[in-house]
């Protein structure tokens, strides 16, 4: 558990560094850094409750999703709603979106701010099953 809360931690300063460095730009880095935190929470919980729930964001979302019954570690809904959501917006700045640059860069800007949030919200939902972060 503590490698993925050290991991989770580790990857929020890698986030905080190229915020305060580079407050305009790289915004859909920022964006994929926090989904990695959220990854790295939820493994946390996984071997805190000593489930697998798998490497590939597939597994992950086999095991986790509260939608299905054969999930092996259900989160609660509004917890998978931050993590997917962050999921997707993971995705959307690294895979799609990109029309010219700067227009990129504005989007993904209001986009990284909606992902603190999430993440955020997230947070508070795995210190709620007892780990400290």
């Amino acid at each position: 558990m503590q490698q993925h809360i050290d991991q989770a931690s580790h990857n929020k300063k890698f986030h905080d560094c190229i915020e305060e460095n580079f407050t305009g730009q790289f915004h859909d880095w920022k964006i994929t850094v926090l989904f990695y935190v959220a990854i790295h929470y939820l493994k946390a919980l996984s071997a805190k409750r000593g489930i697998n729930i798998g490497e590939t964001h597939y597994e992950i979302e086999l095991a986790v999703n509260p939608d299905r019954n054969n999930a092996k570690m259900r989160i609660t809904k509004s917890a998978w709603r931050e993590y997917k959501t962050l999921f997707n917006y993971s995705r959307t700045s690294r895979y799609e979106g990109i029309t010219d640059f700067e227009t990129f860069e504005l989007l993904k800007q209001s986009d990284h701010s909606f992902c603190v949030k999430h993440l955020d919200n997230f947070k508070k939902y795995i210190e709620s099953q007892g780990i400290s972060l």
